[in-house]
């Protein structure tokens, strides 16, 4: 995930100044949020002609961004958008740079919780609420407005079913324990927010003590270290390793699809997930353009297109049934300082190497 070198990035946000942008925007948007039905659809549509496009940074894959952006020009095709995509990690400290410099112009981000979070803190984004946000439940969007989540990451265990049978299979936490999985198991190298979400599962199950003791058994497992689930994934697939102890849901999904020999587990019925949401920059210039496609990432249609590259949308009535049986366990965004001791301690017990 997310939030690589997070105590740097904490660091460079508590630094930087407060971006301070013309009030004109934030009103536009007040605006904009008193208009309803045709005349609001008419109204962004003649602003956003005049504007002409839009800038999206976002930690999207390219080919997921690209789905969206050509869904989206199907509808606007007088909106030209210029996405920008990077990791997550590298994406806000980017946007942080970039605003210290004065020379953050995008008008809408795409990125997981964390990073949202330092952006709210850093007053890098506006309030929002697009035109199907009540269909959204409270849990996949923030509490205080700045941003919706479009769809979520869900960690799960892989396995490779040539070499792992659906019984033999690990549905417990306690199973990575297992011997033989010792030297087996693949895990990136920055799964902090797997572990922080898991840690905190853990705690809550059976005492800080014991949790702690957990993930050092765990790390003594000789874990596979690797840079980047989709590698990881790939990997599994042709056997260089029988189980990923955390991968993304939606990976093992599209690899699925494609006849890979991949099967995935949600250990004790439960799985961590993380939100990533969309939000208004308090830096463009596209307002106009910015809400359209805003709005339409929340729509039907995008949903739609999110559900079809095989990610998991936050809209309820675009779902997916597979996450159904299992509890979802949120990873708690605002609380960044505690985030950064998870970072910490997952370096300290485990010591991935690269």
């Amino acid at each position: 995930m997310t939030a690589s070198c997070a105590g740097i990035l904490l660091v460079i946000a508590m630094m930087l100044p407060s971006s301070v942008f013309a009030q004109s925007r934030e009103e536009t948007l007040q605006a904009i949020s008193k208009w309803h039905g045709s005349e609001r659809e008419t109204k962004l549509r003649e602003g956003a002609r005049k504007e002409g496009g839009l800038v999206w940074y976002s930690s999207t894959t390219a080919e997921d961004s690209l789905a969206l952006s050509r869904k989206f020009q199907e509808a606007y095709p007088f909106v030209k958008v210029q996405h920008l995509r990077s990791p997550s990690e590298k994406m806000i400290e980017r946007i942080l740079l970039e605003s210290r410099a004065g020379s953050f112009k995008a008008d809408v981000v795409a990125l997981p919780e964390i990073e949202l979070e330092i952006l709210i803190q850093k007053k890098l984004l506006l309030k929002h609420a697009g035109v199907d946000s009540q269909l959204y439940p409270a849990n996949v969007k923030d509490s205080r407005g700045f941003w919706t989540g479009i769809y979520l990451t869900a960690w799960v265990t892989a396995y490779n079913t040539k070499l792992v049978s659906a019984q033999a299979a690990p549905k417990g936490y306690n199973d990575l324990l297992n011997p033989r999985w010792k030297g087996q198991m693949a895990m990136d190298v920055e799964p902090y927010s797997w572990f922080d979400t898991s840690r905190r599962y853990l705690e809550s199950r059976n005492g800080a003590a014991a949790a702690l003791e957990y993930f050092k058994r765990l790390a003594a497992q000789d874990i596979q270290w690797r840079k980047g689930h989709s590698l990881i994934a790939q990997l599994a697939s042709a056997g260089e390793f029988p189980i990923a102890a955390e991968m993304q849901v939606h990976t093992v999904e599209r690899l699925k699809a494609q006849g890979a020999p991949l099967e995935w587990a949600g250990l004790d019925g439960v799985i961590p997930i993380n939100n990533v949401g969309i939000g208004i920059t308090a830096a463009g210039s596209n307002v106009h353009a910015a809400v359209l496609f805003y709005d339409f990432l929340l729509s039907r249609t995008g949903m739609e297109t999110i559900k079809e590259r095989r990610r998991v949308p936050t809209r309820p009535d675009v779902t997916v049934p597979y996450l159904k049986p299992y509890r979802l366990l949120p990873f708690n965004s605002q609380a960044t300082e505690h985030f950064e001791r998870s970072v910490s301690l997952f370096r300290e017990i485990f010591k991935p190497r690269s």
